[in-house]
């Protein structure tokens, strides 16, 4: 199945409303207080929650306030030894509102997963800053940096490839037109999250032969589409999305250049990367749906890890039944670069294999596949308790952020991934005030063995013995006011 040319057309007559932005509540007129504007990221507890619709309460006036938190912890894995702290993932806000109309929050967001396991470098430090005069809005994304290379001192400036970053117009009521000038905002799914879709990557220092270690200026560069997106909101409860960017990389300019095959390159040019989102939200008291879908146009020669991604959700809630599905479904990049933790160069240089290779230098599977990861959820509410029992299915070619991607968990030799990993949950949902905390049992069984073991620690990992099945627990925590 081919996603662009399914869903490219829909990117042209879908508008509305982004699922990752969720417009900025206006005040009524009466009210003394603000409305806590939604995070454009829409991370995972802004979502509707399993147990039930949320529904925030309005920002205090010229007080500090926690706006969410959210702590997520691997306590237990059967495949290898965890302490708590271990990959850890924690993100929060804090908010102040100087007005009905004028805010400034910091954020902090830790994610070794999406932003890397090197000491220190975990994590991501923000300040927003948001203002709404009559129709028009906007807001700030800044990048706290600090000690960045060791000498010293914390710099502070646009996150470039922050979708925070907005500046949006509303003409009439049910219609609201958004800049988005550094990322026009392409993950994609909820249980199944990808991360940018639209991200590219290229060479920094046009050198006229690519080898293994960078030589003086040379580095790899990242960057994000930006772009307009135009929403539409007939009812208070659907919404359409559309959005369309594009941005410019360097790029060799002779024909046979290849990265692996011919890594000369005598000049350099200025190439384009578009992108396209859309998407449709309905959403009331008893249930919600999402399909959302992203996609960009030249993801081999940027060395994009995704081409495009599609997902459907849906959330249900009659009486004390909640039920949730989700299938989400990405099309990996032919010829994804595989980086160092810092992103800084290509993680193989000895042997230099810049796109992802297995022990052998063969490309790796999953290069250039669709595949599909599917969830099963389903639950029943006891007073403040919602117990839960799950089904999970990820395709052997199926690229998301989490672990258990298809380029994440792989065979000792790294020549085939879990084969179609199957995950079996059990899990419950306590609520205590604005407290949500979530422990979750996940068995899961891969049809390749991919899981390691604790008892059996090598350098060399094609020693290594691996197994099929896996025992995880997870500890969740959500806050939000």
């Amino acid at each position: 199945m081919n996603l662009n040319r399914l869903w490219a057309p829909v990117c042209m007559t879908l508008f509305a409303t982004n699922l990752h932005a969720q417009t900025v509540s206006r005040p009524a007129a009466d009210s003394t207080q603000p409305t806590v504007p939604e995070q454009l990221s829409y991370p995972s507890f802004h979502a509707n929650s399993f147990v039930g619709p949320v529904k925030k309460e309005a920002a205090p006036l010229e007080k500090v306030y926690m706006d969410y938190f959210e702590y997520k912890q691997r306590a237990f894995s059967s495949s290898e030894n965890i302490s708590l702290g271990d990959r850890a993932k924690i993100d929060s806000v804090m908010g102040y509102w100087f007005s009905r109309d004028t805010s400034m929050r910091f954020r902090m967001d830790i994610d070794p997963d999406k932003y890397g396991d090197t000491q220190n470098n975990t994590s991501r430090f923000n300040l927003r800053l948001f203002h709404r005069y009559d129709r028009l809005e906007f807001q700030a994304d800044l990048l706290l940096d600090g000690d960045k290379g060791g000498h010293g001192g914390t710099s502070i400036g646009p996150d470039t490839t922050s979708k925070e970053s907005w500046i949006a117009y509303r003409p009439w009521d049910s219609v609201r037109m958004v800049l988005r000038p550094y990322d026009l905002g392409t993950e994609i799914g909820q249980a199944f999250r990808t991360l940018d879709v639209a991200r590219v990557y290229y060479i920094n220092g046009t050198p006229a032969y690519i080898s293994n270690l960078p030589i003086e200026n040379e580095s790899i560069r990242s960057k994000t589409v930006g772009g307009l997106e135009v929403q539409w909101v007939p009812t208070t409860e659907l919404t359409f999305y559309a959005g369309v960017g594009s941005t410019s990389f360097f790029y060799p300019t002779n024909s046979d250049f290849s990265i692996e095959q011919n890594a000369a390159s005598e000049s350099w040019k200025a190439k384009e990367d578009r992108a396209y989102k859309a998407g449709i939200v309905y959403k009331n008291d008893t249930q919600n749906f999402v399909t959302e879908y992203a996609t960009h146009m030249n993801s081999a020669e940027t060395g994009a890890l995704l081409d495009s991604a599609l997902s459907l959700q849906y959330n249900v809630w009659m009486g004390n039944f909640v039920g949730n599905v989700e299938w989400t479904a990405s099309r990996a990049g032919t010829e994804a670069y595989r980086l160092g933790s810092d992103g800084a160069w290509f993680q193989d240089t000895t042997p230099f294999r810049p796109v992802y290779s297995d022990y052998y230098g063969k490309k790796q599977d999953w290069l250039g596949k669709t595949d599909s990861a599917e969830l099963i959820k389903a639950g029943w509410k006891v007073g403040s308790w919602v117990p839960y029992v799950s089904y999970k299915h990820r395709g052997q070619y199926f690229i998301d952020r989490e672990l258990e991607s298809a380029h994440k968990l792989r065979t000792a030799d790294e020549t085939a991934s879990h084969g179609g990993l199957n995950i079996y949950g059990v899990g419950g949902y306590v609520t205590t005030g604005k407290f949500i905390i979530q422990p979750e049992v996940e068995f899961m069984q891969a049809k390749n063995a991919v899981f390691g073991s604790a008892s059996d620690i090598r350098e060399d990992r094609v020693l290594s013995v691996l197994k099929k099945d896996n025992t995880v627990f997870t500890l969740t925590t959500r806050y939000s006011y």
